[in-house]
C-alpha cells in the first residue's frame, strides 16, 4: 500500500509526516507531495489572499511559513495529486483542514478536513451541551470558523480564537486554549500544523476541556482504511 501524503505547502513536512507514520500499518509506504514543492518564496508571495478569499497558512521546506489565497490553492494542490497518482500512490491524503471538496482524483482521496469534522462531531455527541471551541491558526481564519464549522457540522462553535502552529510560541498557543475552555466541552485545534507537544500544552492550559487536534483525528480515521 502507497500513501501520499499531500500538503497545501511544501514537502518534506518533517513536523507531520513523524506522526502519521506512527499510526500506519507495517508495509505502507508514506510519500509525500506539496502543492508549492516547485515554487520559490517569490512565486509564493504572490499568491497572497486577494479580497474576500479564503486565507490558507501552510509550513514551507525551509521552516518557515506562507499565507496564500485558497482559491490559489486549488489548482495546486489537484496537480499534487495527479503527481501523486502518476507517481502509483494507491491512496492519497491532503493534509490541510481548509476545504478541498472538488480535487480531481482517480484513485481513493481522503480530506484531513472532512475527517476531522466528522470526527469532532462524533466526539461532542458523548456531552450534553456539545459546546464547541475552535483554534486556528490565523485571526481571519477564526472569524470564518463559525459559519465554516456550522455549515459542516450543523453547529456553531461556542467560541472561537486564534494562535498559529507555525509563528506563535507554545506559551500563546497555552494561553489561547486557556481562554477558550471555559465556554466548551470539545476543543479542536484547527490546523494540521498543530503537533502533540501544542495539543499537550494546550490540554495542561484547558484543565478538564478535552483537547484534539484535527491532525490526530484526521489520520486516526484514515488509517482505519489501510
Amino acid at each position: 500500500m502507497k500513501l501520499a501524503v499531500v500538503t497545501i505547502g511544501q514537502s518534506p513536512r518533517v513536523d507531520l509526516t513523524p506522526e502519521i507514520r506512527d499510526l500506519i500499518p507495517p508495509g505502507t509506504e508514506l510519500v509525500e507531495y506539496g502543492a508549492l514543492d516547485e515554487l520559490d518564496h517569490d512565486e509564493i508571495a504572490r499568491l497572497r489572499p486577494r479580497p474576500g478569499e479564503h486565507a490558507l497558512t501552510s509550513r514551507l521546506r525551509d521552516g518557515s511559513s506562507a499565507v496564500f489565497g485558497h482559491d490559489h490553492a486549488v489548482g495546486l494542490v489537484e496537480t499534487a495529486v495527479a503527481r501523486a497518482e502518476s507517481d502509483g500512490a494507491d491512496v492519497s491524503f491532503i493534509v490541510c483542514t481548509g476545504a478541498f471538496p472538488h480535487v480531481a482524483h482517480t484513485r481513493p482521496l481522503f480530506l484531513a478536513e472532512r475527517l476531522a469534522h466528522d470526527g469532532v462531531r462524533a466526539l461532542l455527541s458523548g456531552f450534553r451541551e456539545r459546546r464547541l471551541g475552535v483554534l486556528s491558526p490565523l485571526p481571519e481564519q477564526a472569524a470564518d470558523a463559525y459559519d465554516h464549522w456550522e455549515t459542516s457540522i450543523g453547529l456553531r462553535p461556542s467560541a472561537v480564537t486564534s494562535a498559529s502552529p507555525y509563528t506563535d510560541t507554545l506559551e500563546a498557543i497555552a494561553a489561547a486554549a486557556a481562554t477558550l475552555a471555559p465556554a466548551c466541552d470539545l476543543l479542536v485545534m484547527d490546523c494540521i500544523g498543530y503537533d502533540r507537544r501544542m495539543c499537550a500544552a494546550a490540554q495542561d492550559a484547558a484543565g478538564n476541556t478535552r483537547v484534539v487536534t484535527a491532525r490526530d483525528v484526521a489520520a486516526r480515521l484514515i488509517v482505519t482504511m489501510l
